[in-house]
């Protein structure tokens, strides 16, 4: 009798850099039965930003992390937004489409430069993370948003489900030492006090998403008219 070894299939999650894969990059702490593949779409599931996932046509199957974007310190006449075409220009451009505010963006190809911007008083406004106050995105659209950030689940569904969950949980217990852990292993350089401030102020939450399909529509039509 010919005993053949068994294949072990390792679930695999795509994720930017960014706040999603903080729960997941925690969960490492304690988990060793997957692989984080940053910046791809090749994984058994994807994460991504609601918006992104959007526009690449990705089914949002969970809404993972709400709240984090806000208009800081309110939704103003002049608003910095990073990058043209980002998933942050379209979402603050949603806002003002279903608002019907009359605003006037400004870009920068930085983040962090949007403060600069505000000092200066070149802006009255910026779209930016929670680390600071404002007024909540959600909390402007007059639809259900799928979170800030959510997953396109192809496989392994029921483990990707447990992974996450450990990393919230692991951000629960103790903020300050898993900011550190997940700074330490960020493929790209993020102070733990950012990490640890941004995962409190946001509602992290594995939910199934609902109905999405007025956000969906609105995120498309906004995308399609933004030009450089």
């Amino acid at each position: 009798m010919i005993n053949f070894p068994s294949l072990i299939v390792v679930m695999k999650i795509s994720t930017p850099t960014g706040p999603v894969a903080y729960p997941l990059i925690a969960s490492t702490m304690k988990r060793k039965d997957f692989e984080i593949l940053f910046d791809s779409r090749d994984g058994d599931v994807v994460l991504d930003s609601s918006v992104s996932l959007v526009l690449d046509n990705l089914r949002v199957h969970y809404s993972l992390i709400s709240r984090m974007l806000v208009f800081h310190p309110k939704i103003g006449k002049r608003i910095g937004v990073w990058k043209m075409g980002s998933a942050s220009d379209v979402i603050a451009r949603a806002v003002m489409a279903t608002k019907r505010i009359n605003a006037e963006i400004v870009y920068v190809e930085q983040p962090d430069e949007v403060f600069k911007l505000l000092r200066d008083g070149i802006v009255d406004s910026a779209l930016v993370t929670n680390v600071v106050d404002g007024e909540v995105v959600e909390d402007l659209l007059p639809f259900y948003v799928p979170g800030t950030c959510g997953a396109h689940v192809r496989r392994f569904e029921e483990d990707f489900l447990s992974v996450y969950q450990e990393g919230i949980d692991l951000f629960k217990e103790d903020p300050e030492g898993t900011s550190v852990y997940v700074a330490d292993n960020l493929p790209v350089l993020r102070a733990s006090t950012f990490i640890e401030r941004l995962m409190g102020r946001s509602a992290l939450k594995v939910e199934k998403a609902k109905d999405y399909s007025q956000f969906e529509s609105v995120v498309k039509e906004v995308a399609q008219s933004i030009k450089p």
